[in-house]
């Protein structure tokens, strides 16, 4: 480890143009090439679905999910993850569509996705930021549909994380389905199973088939 990925290890990036310097690196303390099992059951279905990943980086677990026979869009708010993660694909048939973005205003996606997963994104947020992507999330997800969300309990905000405070970040919004300690990355961690509550503005028609998840 060279004293540029040393520094960075220390002070985990912070702005867009921190993790553009990370991504332009030969590597990331965080990178990781093995598709993790939880993703992989989420993907198991027959049945296509429209797929949304906040916080893609170079796009290794949207690509995992394209192949496995559905649609994706992958937002990151690094412009160099993204190029990165577009040149990984471009030979692919199909491929996710990744787009440079802010996962807590992603005011430019519409329509509602079937699920959704985050890799190691939400537990970078602030407090602020962190509501405000729970309130995105919801936006766009069917009702009935699973965000999957990994996060470390002593993560890089500073702001620690355990079932009770996920549940007091999505809120109503939200209820906690299912949750597993983990040592990806052998760090103290957990995986989380959200499922998007119905609003009274949401017609019948746009709830997720729970037979998916």
């Amino acid at each position: 480890m060279n004293r540029q990925q040393a520094r960075t290890f220390a002070s985990p990036p912070a702005s867009s143009s921190d993790f553009d310097r990370a991504y332009r690196a030969l590597f990331t303390v965080w990178g990781d090439v093995r598709v993790p099992p939880e993703l992989v059951e989420l993907a198991g279905t027959t049945t296509p679905l429209r797929v949304l990943e906040l916080g893609c980086g170079v796009g290794r677990f949207s690509r995992a999910v394209v192949r496995a026979g559905h649609r994706v869009v992958a937002v990151d708010f690094s412009p160099v993850a993204i190029d990165k993660a577009r040149a990984r694909v471009a030979r692919d048939e199909r491929k996710p569509e990744f787009r440079v973005g802010d996962v807590s205003n992603l005011h430019e996606l519409e329509g509602r996705f079937d699920a959704s997963f985050d890799v190691g994104c939400f537990h970078c947020l602030d407090a602020v930021q962190q509501t405000r992507y729970a309130a995105e999330v919801h936006r766009l997800l069917k009702p009935g549909a699973t965000h999957l969300l990994w996060a470390l309990d002593t993560p890089p905000s500073g702001i620690p994380l355990s079932p009770g405070a996920i549940e007091k970040v999505f809120g109503e919004a939200f209820r906690l389905h299912r949750q597993a300690p983990s040592r990806r990355r052998l760090a103290r961690s957990h995986w989380y199973w959200l499922r998007a509550n119905q609003t009274a503005e949401q017609s019948p028609g746009e709830v997720a088939d729970p037979r998916l998840f």
